[in-house]
């Protein structure tokens, strides 16, 4: 993964939990008056996705677990974004290990968009977690 600033999306196979951690970069618009007053510049929101089951008709239906946000004081990286909600997401270091990136999309700017895999999850922004 590159070094440069997050501006996109990544998908990757979590294999200790078995499921879907989805990253994509934050757009700004939920980033409080009172973040930027405490310094934060950038975001990246999360979501964890596991298969209901596997079906033998082409359709891979996928319960939302969990999601999130990621508060960040400067602009982040791609690794920076993985790692951060990886250790969100499942209370633990990151490990390379334990993780496969299945795809990454890079975004031109900072408002590209990328539609969670099985529809929004009734659980986004539930909480603000903040690294």
């Amino acid at each position: 993964m590159e070094n440069d600033t997050f501006g996109g999306a990544i998908l990757a196979w979590v294999k200790s939990a078995k499921a879907f951690l989805k990253v994509q970069t934050g757009t700004g618009d939920n980033l409080l008056k009172e973040d930027f007053r405490e310094g934060y510049v950038d975001y990246c929101l999360w979501s964890t996705f596991k298969p209901e089951c596997i079906d033998t008709d082409g359709e891979l239906d996928m319960e939302c677990l969990d999601s999130g946000m990621v508060l960040f004081k400067e602009n982040c990286t791609p690794g920076e974004a993985l790692e951060s909600s990886y250790r969100q997401a499942f209370g633990k270091d990151f490990d390379k290990d334990d993780i496969a990136v299945l795809m990454e999309e890079k975004g031109t700017h900072r408002r590209s968009r990328w539609f969670f895999i099985c529809g929004p999850c009734p659980r986004i922004l539930a909480t603000r977690h903040v690294a």
